[in-house]
């Protein structure tokens, strides 16, 4: 399944290595089959190298990924959390790879895709230097690590009853970070033209290597199989300020939130409009960090929860900085209810009996997970 020497020196070029496993409580073997296998479940895990164990493990019982979320620690500490939903006539296989390079990452993404492997989601890796700033910077002369700070992300991947088709084809466009808006006029053109050869963009990608040698990427895909598709433009935005006021007016156009990414003050979206959808809407952003307060105000004032933009990284974080939680004014008497659940780890890595329980009883009412997010514990947006 794996190229494990393509792997390692990937592995090895972001300095990432595979961290100990711990002991689930199901004693760290596959899950075993029962008579009624539960239609939703949460791994959590200690390390990629055991999170996609652990994925692979229940992919043989035909679990497959909804939804995951790294958090916590640096490199090869970092802890995950997934969402996996029972599709029990298929079986489910997954593998990962890490670069810091984005001008290699497309081929590596081609390279999966022709194994059977299509993506599924991207979790931010950061290594960095020992020692506090002004420890790095009082030493003479200062170390190159300062400056090739190295922030990268583990790309999922995953395959469907062993084929080994290609049934997608991915293109990655890069573009610098400066200052004004030359890395929005790069991306959208591209783009625009990949549209119109049928790629749609999946993802905004960041990566660093120094203090200000940073790029922004956008990952588009190509479904092989499919057919004629209709009309979408996509847009890219990216802005220090004004951010919601552009987003809203494409929105009033029909446009539609895919995805974001936010650096600092840097706020960056991806957009789709379909030619003949014209339906206006308004965005609202709220900081993740405002949720207790905001969350159940913002559902009040008529809005349903759409996505997150997804924050940046840093030396030392436990968790991503400057999320931001997106919201939509509801259409057509939409109406829904959300609970957010706090999602209790013990020691060992696992979700604790009571938290899990409540996760069952909460599922049991038709709730569906939206989303997981990290701020003072993992938690868990759940919607019907």
């Amino acid at each position: 399944m794996k190229n494990t020497k393509s792997l390692m020196s990937l592995v090895l070029s972001v300095g990432i290595f595979a961290s100990p496993t711990f002991i689930p409580a199901q004693s760290g073997q596959s899950p075993a089959p029962t008579a009624t296998l539960e239609k939703t479940r949460l791994v959590t895990a200690y390390g990629v190298e055991t999170f996609v164990q652990k994925l692979n493990d229940h992919g043989k019982l035909g679990y497959r990924l909804d939804k995951s979320l790294s958090y916590g620690g640096e490199g090869p500490t970092r802890s995950y959390a997934a969402v996996l939903q029972l599709d029990a006539n298929n079986r489910y296989e997954y593998d990962w790879i890490s670069t810091p390079d984005k001008r290699m990452l497309e081929s590596q993404l081609n390279f999966q895709a022709k194994q059977g492997f299509n993506f599924v989601n991207v979790h931010a890796i950061t290594v960095c230097s020992k020692g506090s700033v002004l420890e790095v910077f009082s030493q003479k002369p200062i170390p190159p690590q300062i400056f090739r700070m190295k922030k990268g992300e583990a790309f999922l991947f995953e395959r469907r009853n062993g084929s080994t088709e290609q049934t997608r084809e991915y293109r990655v466009f890069i573009a610098k970070v400066h200052l004004g808006d030359s890395a929005q006029k790069t991306i959208q053109a591209a783009l625009e033209e990949a549209a119109q050869q049928g790629f749609r963009p999946v993802k905004v990608l960041f990566t660093r290597q120094g203090l200000l040698d940073f790029n922004v990427s956008a990952l588009t895909e190509k479904d092989l199989k499919a057919g004629s598709l209709p009309k979408i433009e996509y847009h890219f935005i990216k802005k220090t300020s004004g951010f919601p006021e552009e987003v809203n007016t494409l929105a009033a156009q029909g446009g539609r939130f895919i995805t974001g990414r936010r650096i600092g003050t840097i706020r960056m979206a991806l957009m789709a409009k379909q030619a003949d959808e014209n339906e206006a809407t308004t965005y609202t952003f709220i900081d993740e960090e405002k949720y207790a307060k905001e969350f159940d105000k913002t559902v009040a004032s008529g809005n349903s929860y759409r996505g997150v933009i997804v924050g940046d990284l840093t030396c030392g974080s436990e968790a991503v900085e400057n999320e931001d939680l997106v919201f939509a004014k509801n259409t057509g008497g939409e109406k829904h209810e959300y609970k957010i659940h706090n999602l209790l780890i013990t020691t060992a890595g696992d979700p604790t009996a009571d938290s899990l329980l409540e996760f069952n009883r909460l599922v049991g009412e038709n709730f569906q997970v939206k989303d997981l997010f990290y701020f003072k514990g993992l938690k868990l947006i759940l919607e019907k």
